[in-house]
C-alpha cells in the first residue's frame, strides 16, 4: 500500500514537473521555459564545441534515445495523471519538457536557437495548427505527449531549414 502511494506519487510529481503544472496561469509556457533554461545550463562541450562550431551529434543521439525510451515511460505518467487531474489537464505539463527538447534536438547550442526554439515550439504548442490538433484525440497519454512532440519536431525542422539558409543569424 505505501509502495503504491510512493509510486502515485512520484508519479504526480514527475508529471506536473515538480508541480510546475500547478501554476495558476501559463503553467505549459512556465515548464518550457523551465526546461529551456535547464537545456541552457548544460555544459556546452556536452552538445556543441563553440570554438569550432561543431555539433556532437553522438550526445544528440544518446539524447534521442534517452527521449524515445523516457518518452514512453512517460505516456503512462500522462495516463496516471490525467485520470487525477482529468483530461490533458494544464497542470500535466511533462509533455511540454518533451516537445522542447525535440526542438533543440540536433541544433547548435547558442542562446538565439533556446530563444528560438522556445518561441516556435509555444506557438506550434499553442495553437495546434495543422494536423497536430487531431493528434490530442488520441487515447490515454498518447493524446497528450504527441501532439508536443510533434510541435517540438515541426519546430526543429523549422530552425534546421532557417540555419541551412541564414546560419549568421543563429549565432
Amino acid at each position: 500500500m505505501l509502495l503504491n502511494n510512493i509510486k502515485s506519487q512520484l508519479t504526480y510529481i514527475i508529471g506536473t514537473l515538480f508541480g510546475i503544472g500547478f501554476f495558476p496561469i501559463m503553467s505549459g509556457t512556465i515548464a518550457t521555459f523551465t526546461i529551456a533554461i535547464v537545456w541552457w545550463l548544460i555544459p556546452d562541450y556536452f552538445f556543441y564545441n563553440t570554438i569550432e562550431q561543431t555539433i556532437h551529434y553522438d550526445s544528440y543521439l544518446y539524447l534521442s534515445i534517452f527521449l524515445i525510451i523516457s518518452g514512453f515511460l512517460s505516456v503512462f505518467i500522462c495516463t496516471k495523471c490525467e485520470k487525477k487531474f482529468g483530461h490533458d489537464a494544464s497542470s500535466i505539463v511533462i509533455d511540454e519538457a518533451f516537445g522542447y527538447l525535440f526542438a533543440i534536438l540536433f541544433l547548435p547550442k547558442t542562446l538565439m536557437i533556446a530563444i528560438y526554439a522556445f518561441i516556435l515550439f509555444r506557438i506550434f504548442d499553442i495553437s495546434k495548427p495543422l494536423f497536430i490538433n487531431k493528434l490530442q484525440n488520441l487515447p490515454k497519454g498518447w493524446g497528450i505527449m504527441i501532439d508536443d512532440i510533434v510541435s517540438g519536431i515541426i519546430a526543429n525542422i523549422i530552425l534546421q531549414i532557417l540555419i541551412f539558409l541564414k546560419p549568421q543569424f543563429f549565432i
